[in-house]
């Protein structure tokens, strides 16, 4: 009986060797978030390129456009699923998208591996959903690495006043009361406000900020923003000791601009990882595209196929409930660090992949991107205040 299972898992595995897997992917190729989604996509065909030219499981990508719209993703979303008939969705990114994919994902029932969407919200709505694999840290997970920043430049730089200037969507602004509470009870006074998500219009906001003469801004929202902010916080006068951003993303070619000079961010990567799955996939990276990625939806795009194709060669079928037992079980070495699956820290989810731990502190320093907290990751001192609040 024995040698029958083994005899029927190595057909199995054969039968899934010589056939193509479809992959649905859908990832905001437009719109606000389209670095993000653009980076992620060049990730996840570079894996596939990589699984292919190994002769085991074969994958094929079929790519849509959720253009960072619900309203664009959700047809998008449907179509993947009844008209390509795929099993498998990569994306989400967006938390607004990702919450309002929620519907059609829980009536179509694929395995859905979302490679962003940090809210909250989202954890909350896919709460309930089996085949859900998280792998980008949440909303919380986030707001913990920030805070222990924020209490470094509070104990250690003497910063006092937070002005928060936050997308009015589930990405900015869910948890945010929680957060401005976390603030003032280590010490902040903080003034907090939103607005629309895209709209590039933030002087009014920041005259306000300006009365307030806050010590550090810190936004919330996506690339798109940063060029204005920066700009306009300028224009109206508001000299904060430093701007602090956390979007998914930065726009390409900030490094560039002189307004980029002494902002800082969190992300959770740097081509400058010094670990060995970190320098194969720079190489690889500038290898395919010519080019050498500091967005990190890229390796993260790159780990999610990754680890699909481990857990297809695993299960040796297609079947989504096997495919979904051998993903929960897939360990394995990464760009950030081990990925292994496990409960979420609300214990909502039950196949979170990374947490607070992957989280680092850079800035911008003459033209390029360098880790300054924790220390002990740090390749440059902060600058605090930062030079750009001289002019």
């Amino acid at each position: 009986m024995k040698r029958v299972l083994v005899l029927a898992a190595t057909l199995l595995g054969l039968a899934l060797a010589q056939s193509t897997v479809k992959v649905g992917v859908l990832l905001p190729l437009s719109g606000v978030a389209s670095v993000s989604g653009k980076a992620a996509l060049n990730g996840i065909q570079l894996a596939v390129d990589e699984v292919n030219a190994q002769g085991g499981v074969q994958l094929e990508l079929v790519v849509a456009d959720s253009a960072t719209d619900p309203s664009k993703a959700v047809p998008a979303l449907t179509k993947l699923l009844t008209v390509d008939k795929v099993d498998i969705i990569i994306g989400g990114l967006a938390s607004g998208v990702t919450y309002a994919l929620a519907g059609p994902i829980q009536q179509h029932q694929p395995l859905f591996l979302a490679i962003g969407a940090a809210s909250s919200v989202v954890e909350d709505a896919y709460a309930n959903y089996p085949y859900f694999f998280h792998y980008h840290p949440w909303d919380y997970n986030n707001v913990q690495a920030a805070l222990g920043f924020f209490r470094y430049l509070h104990e250690e730089k003497g910063a006092r006043r937070v002005a928060i200037l936050y997308e009015d969507g589930p990405f900015g602004s869910a948890g945010i009361q929680v957060y401005q509470k976390q603030l003032e009870e280590m010490g902040y006074a903080v003034q907090a406000e939103p607005y629309k998500a895209g709209s590039g219009q933030f002087t009014a906001i920041l005259t306000r900020f300006k009365a307030f003469q806050p010590d550090i801004l810190y936004w919330i929202g996506y690339d798109v923003d940063a060029l204005p902010i920066a700009a306009q916080a300028r224009e109206v006068g508001l000299r904060p000791k430093l701007i602090y951003g956390a979007p998914p993303s930065w726009p390409l070619g900030f490094e560039e601009n002189p307004l980029s000079e002494g902002v800082a961010g969190m992300t959770a990567w740097l081509p400058t990882v010094a670990n060995v799955e970190s320098k194969a996939f720079v190489n690889a990276y500038k290898q395919k595209y010519g080019e050498v990625t500091e967005e990190y939806m890229a390796p993260l795009g790159y780990v999610i196929l990754k680890s699909l194709a481990k857990a297809l060669e695993a299960a040796g079928t297609t079947d989504k409930d096997a495919v979904a037992r051998a993903l929960a079980q897939v360990k394995m070495n990464t760009p950030f660090g081990p990925l292994a699956f496990g409960p979420s820290g609300t214990g909502k989810t039950r196949y979170q992949g990374f947490g607070t731990e992957i989280w680092f502190q850079f800035q911008y320093i003459k033209g390029d991107r360098y880790p300054v907290f924790p220390k002990e990751r740090a390749v440059l001192e902060l600058r605090y205040p930062a030079e750009y609040a001289e002019y």
